[in-house]
């Protein structure tokens, strides 16, 4: 790419710019920032794969809190009515 646009400089500098000259600058430039698009989609596939096991993972710790809470609910209600069972027996 920097050859290439050195290149177009010196003909910007001394002429006009011809076909051939226009389509090897495109070429470059295409050539050159195609690597970056390939590479930002490859780091975007990354990144989306990447919160879809957060998201996963996100969604299985709230269903876990869920049945603890639960849990905890249902233990907790055990307990007071054993509580209250035994306080009526005495």
């Amino acid at each position: 790419m920097l050859r290439a646009q050195h290149a177009m400089q010196r003909t910007l500098s001394t002429q006009a710019v011809d076909s051939e000259a226009r389509e090897n600058y495109l070429r470059a430039v295409a050539r050159y920032f195609s690597a970056f698009e390939s590479e930002a989609r490859a780091h975007l596939r990354d990144v989306d794969r990447r919160l879809e096991a957060l998201n996963q993972v996100q969604f299985n710790l709230g269903a876990e809190r869920a049945v603890a809470v639960k849990r905890i609910e249902v233990t907790s209600a055990l307990l007071h009515d054993a509580n209250a069972a035994g306080s009526t027996i005495s």
